[in-house]
């Protein structure tokens, strides 16, 4: 069996404090945690500043990880004017193809690379997301250029801060979710009750997308944890049919939240290639 491992991780402002312009403790205490986990690919989000000095901290974090390429997908700038870019970091078993940055449709970015793995005729399609975390309609309109990605056959995967409830995740208790925050998670039924508004994930099933966590029946938060939010798996790997019969574990990583150096867990994927040989670009 040949396995590909994949991590997801948003690392609240880049792992500095201050809103990325910080001491960067919480990144040394993220970086080894990461490498830890052993990946052939990181992806990355709200990679604060990571644009500044010629990437200076992307091509950092790459070495401390021991990647060997890295990509980093500038973002627009919020109402505050944070950047959260996202950043694609892989060691030799990936090869891009091509690879680049939406910014127009989107509220932060999507990143985006299409490449081999181990020198493999089969193309992969990565996407690299932080959705709009404002406007569950804005989130609707993010993904839905993303639907073709689930054709038959393509060997497809989006991943990353999705900023929605996973496909098939249970209902959360929303109590705790300020007023002011309901526009941007839910939506009121005929009976009068706040229930997620699951519009963009239901895009992306209809198409045909699998939610690996809902896939290996693992319901365990990713995110929420702050003060008056709510507890829910935001981060997402979502595969294409073909690609999703490859899945071999699925993992959700506590230790960022536990050691108090992000807001998000991160999760990890692995996939058996060798399920693989029927994929096609």
């Amino acid at each position: 069996m040949t396995v590909l491992r994949i991590v997801s991780f948003n690392t609240l402002f880049g792992g500095r404090n201050d809103d990325g312009l910080g001491d960067n403790a919480r990144w040394r205490e993220a970086a080894p945690f990461l490498r830890s986990l052993d990946a052939d690919i990181y992806a990355l989000q709200e990679c604060n500043f990571w644009e500044l000095l010629g990437e200076r901290r992307l091509h950092q974090a790459c070495a401390e990880l021991g990647m060997s390429s890295a990509y980093l997908a500038e973002a627009n700038a919020t109402t505050a004017d944070h950047r959260f870019h996202t950043a694609l970091l892989a060691n030799p078993r990936w090869a891009a193809i091509g690879q680049g940055a939406e910014r127009n449709k989107y509220h932060h970015v999507l990143g985006w690379a299409n490449g081999r793995v181990d020198d493999g005729d089969a193309v992969w399609s990565i996407r690299n997301l932080h959705l709009d975390p404002f406007s569950p309609a804005h989130r609707t309109a993010e993904v839905e250029p993303l639907q073709t990605l689930a054709a038959p056959g393509r060997l497809s995967l989006v991943l990353g801060d999705a900023n929605m409830l996973g496909i098939g995740h249970a209902e959360p208790d929303w109590s705790p979710l300020p007023r002011h925050l309901h526009h941007t998670q839910l939506v009121r039924t005929e009976d009068g009750r706040l229930v997620a508004d699951r519009t963009a994930a239901n895009v992306l099933e209809g198409a045909g997308f699998v939610d690996a966590a809902h896939h290996v029946g693992d319901d365990r938060p990713t995110g929420g944890f702050g003060k008056n939010d709510v507890e829910r798996r935001q981060d997402l790997f979502l595969l294409s049919s073909v690609l999703a019969e490859a899945i071999v574990a699925y993992d959700v990583h506590t230790e960022p939240i536990e050691q108090g150096f992000s807001d998000h867990c991160a999760i990890s994927l692995t996939l058996d290639c060798d399920r693989l040989a029927g994929g096609t670009a």
